[in-house]
């Protein structure tokens, strides 16, 4: 199959547009939903509602609370193989709303999915929607991975928005990749004391907190350049003259795979424990939530989307090889199928990210006209795998090449 420019389309992908089309008020009404109604990671109540309703809408039967987890469904049409993922996201960030744009993310996935499914009236498969929370903290996805609800997932596909002049296509070798990412909490008890009259009576549990952050900073010097560790303290005392008996520093390390996060990870633990033994105060170290992986990038997918995207009329500059630098739950489902991701512009030029300034971009019709254009290019890139799966085959292949070259 070629790109997607009108002179070239064949019948089945002339449906899945026409499908996505026939759902653009229903999908835009939904996103709009969401949008005016931003809910923080694991909070999504009403935004998980209302896109679980509207794949319903749609034919697709939906399993809710899927995972051990209420804001999480899956939408599902058809059966048997080759099963093709879309995952969907709608949290929002804490006073910035909508400020990384997952309103689109929502109906974006969730469009192309009735899209695809259209082509299912003469192909075999299944077509699957996965709604997921809290990607910006905690990890839905990690938590969906961990129960089992990707299982059996022959390609995942997704769509994120970007800035104009930052969005890009990953198909370039050594692209496309993020860094794992592990949360770290570190306590440390100690001992009060008036902090003139007898300090030396005394543990400081402020001392041993610090000699973390200098021996993070010490750690710094024998790291890869592409690591990032970064933190701070959530709990440090109460008045100067008390000796404080209780701190807490919340941290967060990231490394270019998952193998290197929990090595990484481990020396932070024994930073901790020689704070302790330096001072006298115990420690307690704690993993909040399980760590995002690096996401494993795909080209045989990822130049798929490109060509689908040139053929709609988005042309992006290709992204430069080179590690990445944010960290996304993405990860955990790119270690179990190949996935790859349409990145899309909805403003004109460079903006702060995370910000108020891409929350009111994430309403505009540029954003929607965009969203809609990374949809249709997933979707019929579902649908390539769909009718030939030697190209599944191939980004299997590709996928368990990049797994193994992770573990060495």
């Amino acid at each position: 199959m070629t790109a997607t420019s009108e002179a070239t389309r064949t019948e089945r992908q002339d449906r899945v547009l026409r499908a996505i089309e026939a759902a653009k008020n229903a999908t835009r009404k939904t996103s709009d939903f969401i949008y005016a109604n931003p809910e923080t990671a694991m909070k999504e109540v009403k935004s998980s509602a209302a896109l679980a309703d509207l794949m319903e809408e749609f034919g697709f039967e939906v399993e809710r609370e899927v995972g051990g987890i209420k804001t999480a469904f899956v939408a599902k049409r058809g059966s048997g193989g080759p099963v093709v993922g879309f995952l969907a996201e709608y949290d929002a960030l804490p006073g910035v709303d909508h400020g990384c744009g997952h309103n689109l993310i929502a109906g974006s996935n969730a469009v192309a999915g009735i899209g695809l499914a259209a082509a299912l009236e003469d192909l075999p498969g299944t077509v699957i929607v996965y709604g997921c929370p809290a990607e910006e903290a905690v990890g839905g996805k990690v938590y969906m991975a961990n129960a089992g609800v990707f299982e059996g997932l022959d390609i995942a596909l997704t769509t994120h928005p970007g800035a104009g002049g930052h969005s890009y296509n990953p198909v370039l070798e050594g692209s496309g990749s993020s860094l794992a990412w592990q949360e770290i909490e570190i306590e440390f008890y100690g001992q009060t004391a008036h902090a003139a009259a007898d300090p030396e009576n005394g543990i400081n549990a402020l001392n041993a907190l610090l000699y973390v952050f200098r021996g993070i900073d010490g750690l710094r010097q024998h790291v890869k350049s592409s690591v990032r560790m970064h933190g701070v303290i959530t709990s440090g005392g109460m008045v100067p003259n008390v000796v404080p008996d209780y701190t807490r520093g919340h941290f967060f390390v990231r490394a270019e795979t998952l193998a290197e996060t929990a090595e990484l990870a481990e020396k932070v633990r024994k930073i901790a424990e020689g704070a302790a033994s330096m001072t006298g105060a115990e420690v307690k170290v704690t993993l909040p939530h399980p760590p995002y992986a690096d996401v494993v990038p795909n080209y045989t997918l990822s130049r798929r989307v490109k060509s689908h995207l040139d053929g709609l009329g988005m042309e992006l500059p290709d992204q430069q090889p080179g590690p990445g630098r944010g960290s996304t739950d993405v990860g955990n489902v790119s270690y179990l199928a190949p996935t790859a991701c349409a990145r899309f512009p909805i403003t004109e030029g460079l903006v702060p990210w995370h910000s108020t300034v891409v929350n009111e971009a994430a309403g505009t019709e540029m954003a929607y006209e965009s969203m809609f254009t990374a949809a249709k290019a997933v979707a019929l890139t579902g649908l390539e795998c769909l009718e030939d799966t030697s190209l599944i085959d191939s980004a299997k292949a590709e996928w368990r090449d990049k797994l193994d070259k992770r573990k060495t």
